[in-house]
This record gives C-alpha cells, structure tokens and sequence, in this order.
C-alpha cells in the first residue's frame, strides 16, 4: 500500500489518463471516474498540506509569545 503519494504523483497520473482518453485507450465516462478520483486525493493533499504549514506556524507563533 502506497502511503506517500504527493502531487506531483498525482499530476503524473492526471496526465496519464489525459493521454490514455486522448489516444482512445479509455472512454470518456472512464476517464472522467479516474480523473474525479485522482482529483479527489489531490485535494486531500493539499489539505493536509495546508493543515500541517498552520500547525507549524501557530507553533512560531505561540514560542514567540512565550
């Protein structure tokens, strides 16, 4: 089981559908469940991105005001 996948994995896989529906290999109906889910996860990353950077920077902050 992959538990560290980043964006850039993720474009990679964006990407690859993109192709895949643009030479025919896959329907549009496929490509669209593929790229709904990859985009899915996407957000889930940056989200927890985003969270972790807050968590950081309220720490900064909270020494700081010690």
């Amino acid at each position: 089981m992959i538990t560290d996948i980043q964006a850039k994995d993720i474009k990679r896989l964006l990407l690859r559908v993109y192709r895949r529906y643009n030479t025919g290999a896959i329907t549009e109906a496929q490509a669209y469940k593929e790229t709904y889910l990859l985009n899915s996860v996407l957000k889930a990353i940056e989200l927890t991105n985003v969270e972790e950077r807050l968590k950081s920077i309220e720490n900064i902050l909270r020494l700081n005001n010690e």
